[in-house]
Parts: structure tokens; sequence; C-alpha cells
């Protein structure tokens, strides 16, 4: 049985482009070897990773934003691996369903008539936090704002006004319009030719 061979670079060079402040990665390419070539010559030497330096600052504003792991690494240009060790590293729970505030703090918007994407940028947290409060309290979302009641709709249908026409004085899409019609019983104006 042929045994491994040894790396095909001195302990010596991984010392110095540890020292110049590369990561496995970037002295895997640069020697010419997997990134795991590189972590386990490093481990077996005793010397510590060199984890891409994450602005510890800018890490709590996304974190105290809610952010999650992938998110936070996509904003601070890493992998989200690294922001996961940076995260555990520093006794940072996992944003999954960290509550970043009060149920009062929602109600207040909620009874107000704004949507999960509106109340969130109130509270400057992710959409998911805001949906996940909603439903732990058992209500609903709030569809799509409408533009239009239906008794604009309808004197609009009176003076003879086609889907299209509606839809342009309305200013939604033609589809819009079709479901309200459709919804209050109207039938389709026809032009005759």
């Amino acid at each position: 049985m042929v045994g491994r061979s040894k790396a095909p670079f001195t302990d010596q060079q991984l010392v110095a482009l540890h020292k110049k402040g590369m990561n496995d990665r970037e002295i895997g390419e640069e020697l010419g070897v997997t990134r795991s070539t590189v972590a386990t010559r490093r481990r077996n030497l005793g010397i510590e990773s060199t984890m891409p330096r994450i602005n510890h600052q800018r890490f709590l504003e996304l974190y105290n934003k809610g952010l999650n792991d992938p998110k936070i690494a996509k904003e601070l240009g890493v992998r989200a691996g690294t922001v996961f060790a940076y995260r555990k590293k520093h006794g940072f729970a996992a944003n999954w369903g960290r509550s970043l505030f009060t149920d009062q703090q929602f109600l207040g918007h909620y009874e107000g008539g704004l949507r999960d994407g509106e109340i969130a940028k109130e509270l400057d947290v992710h959409r998911i936090a805001v949906r996940t409060c909603r439903r732990k309290l058992g209500l609903k979302a709030y569809g799509p704002r409408r533009l239009f009641t239906d008794q604009q709709l309808i004197e609009l249908h009176d003076k003879g006004l086609n889907d299209r026409k509606k839809s342009e004085r309305l200013g939604v899409s033609k589809g819009v319009v079709f479901y309200h019609r459709k919804r209050l019983g109207l039938k389709p104006v026809v032009r005759k030719r």
C-alpha cells in the first residue's frame, strides 16, 4: 500500500504566508493545493486560523436588525460559515426566533393598518420577524392596499368603459379591474363595431 505523500510545500512557506494575513483558501491558491490541505497542516503546526476580518460594529448593526447568518454574510462580503463562527465565538444566539420588538410595539403599527413590510420598516427589522410575531398573535396579514373603491369602479363601469380604460383611469392593472369587476358581478363592457 502506498502512503500519502506530504503536501508539496514546506512548513516555513505556510507560516510565512499565514503571517502575511492570508487565510487557508488564499494560501492554498498561492501554493497550488486545496484549502483543506492547508487547514490540516496549519492545525498540525498549532497555528490559529486567519478568519476574514469582521467589523464588530457593523456585525452588531446587522445582527440587531434581525438578519440571519447568510444575510449578515452577504452584507459583510464573507461566507455564512465565517459569520456563524464569529457569532458563536462572541456568544450571540442565532437570529432565527429572536424577538427584536415587543408585541405592543407591533400591535401599535398593526392596528394602524400597516402591512408586514411597512411595520418592518418602521421597527427597522426584517420582514420575517414581523410576520413571525403576527402569526404568533394569531393575526391575519393585511392584503395589498386597494387604490380605488368599489363605488369608483361601478361608476366607471356605468359610463361604459371597458376594463382597459378603467385600469388606465384607476392606475392599476387590467387584471385587478377584471378581478374586482367579476367580484361585483358586473358584466364586461363590449364595444359594438
